[in-house]
């Protein structure tokens, strides 16, 4: 690859509703913009700056001079040369014999019950080879993920399954807080792992960060064999619009056992301040209403109550569901639904189809329109678009219900 100096730029105080998109297309005034970055918490909200990097270094030049104390929706931005460390992957801590770990996060009473750890805020050049070598050093890493979008690049987090549960809270207290290539990266229990378990059905309907993803609670009822959610859906109404399906899901759990979230998103991406949520039994999804409803989440009351246009799970209607094949491994089932956005499309319902017990994803799923005029539109604009270095082949789902 080559060197980034001098070409890659420092984007501060940014407004927090600025995207990477929004921050590419201002810096494209200047020159050919390789790539651009807003850098996220782990919850997926801006923290006010990101990266820009420039195909020569004369163009990151000529963008400093001419946006460097710009006004952007009410704050000067600030744009430099990135001073920051330029190594793909820094050093992992050094333990010796039984000495400290250096540079690592000194809390001994990590809480970790599951061999699953979430590692937020991960550097976007670190790879899953990279997270894995990271996190040898506290044990055996039976698995490393780092979740890309459909574009192939890394959301900024990851996730690590440990051989042990002792090796997991090591992990945790060697390497939570940890300094990685400027980031101090975050290493907490994965809550969407539960050992042992396998899907309850042939699909990954929340996607998520887990490497091993299971969202049901394998002690709870299971959904009807039919699919239907009648009864167990529910719309979210007034969602404050930073909310995502995460935050959303585990808002629900203190009601019950959460089988899927969805916040849905217009064609750019952006919430649209609604979401549904899939409870495991009908009597939780009661129990969600009663102490959710009316409750204030972020200056915003939401509004909870059954979804009557419910179809979630169902049949789908004549002509509306695509298949989707060649899909890259890491690809989740919110990638899925952005792969059809850019030609004015909004998924009603995507899928990756995953293995079971293991979570693994088979390289192909399902998508659902909300007319057969618009999944004839997705065959006709998406067949053979290139993902990842893959072209994925979309058809209409002839199998459908």
């Amino acid at each position: 690859m080559a060197a980034v100096a001098g070409r890659q730029l420092f984007v501060g105080n940014l407004p927090y509703v600025v995207g990477w998109q929004d921050l590419k297309d201002l810096f494209r005034q200047a020159g050919t913009v390789v790539r651009a970055d807003v850098v996220a918490s782990p919850a997926g909200r801006s923290r006010g700056f990101g990266t820009v990097l420039f195909q020569t270094a004369e163009e990151a030049q000529a963008a400093i001079s001419m946006f460097n104390d710009y006004e952007w929706n009410g704050r000067k931005i600030e744009v430099r040369e990135d001073r920051g460390p330029s190594a793909a992957v820094a050093q992992p801590p050094i333990a010796i014999g039984n000495a400290p770990v250096l540079n690592g996060n000194t809390n001994a009473n990590p809480t970790v019950n599951v061999r699953a750890l979430y590692v937020g805020n991960i550097p976007y050049s670190a790879g899953w080879q990279d997270l894995k070598d990271l996190f040898r050093q506290a044990g055996n890493v039976v698995r490393a993920d780092v979740p890309s979008d459909f574009q192939g690049r890394s959301k900024g987090f990851g996730t690590i399954v440990m051989g042990t549960v002792d090796e997991a809270r090591k992990a945790m207290t060697v390497l939570n807080n940890y300094e990685w290539s400027g980031r101090r990266i975050e290493v907490r229990e994965d809550r969407t792992f539960v050992e042992g378990g396998a899907p309850a059905r042939p699909f990954n309907n929340n996607g998520g960060p887990a490497p091993v993803v299971n969202n049901v609670n394998v002690s709870a009822p299971l959904p009807p064999a039919n699919g239907s959610t009648a009864g167990r859906q529910l719309f979210v109404g007034n969602l404050p619009f930073m909310v995502q399906w995460q935050e959303l899901k585990d808002l629900f759990r203190e009601a019950g056992n959460v089988q899927r979230a969805d916040v849905a998103m217009d064609n750019q991406g952006r919430s649209r301040g609604y979401g549904q949520v899939v409870m495991g039994t009908v009597e939780e999804a009661e129990a969600a209403i009663k102490l959710l409803n009316g409750k204030d989440v972020q200056g915003r009351v939401i509004e909870v109550r059954e979804d009557k246009f419910a179809a979630e799970g169902g049949p789908a209607a004549g002509g509306t569901q695509v298949f989707v094949g060649n899909l890259p491994y890491s690809v989740r089932w919110q990638d899925l639904k952005d792969l059809f956005r850019p030609h004015g499309l909004n998924p009603i319902h995507a899928d990756v189809m995953a293995e079971p017990g293991t979570g693994r994803s088979k390289g192909c799923g399902i998508v659902r329109f909300s007319t057969p005029e618009e999944a004839e539109r997705a065959v006709q604009e998406a067949n053979g678009s290139n993902v990842n270095g893959r072209n994925v082949v979309v058809r209409l789902d002839k199998f459908a219900a």
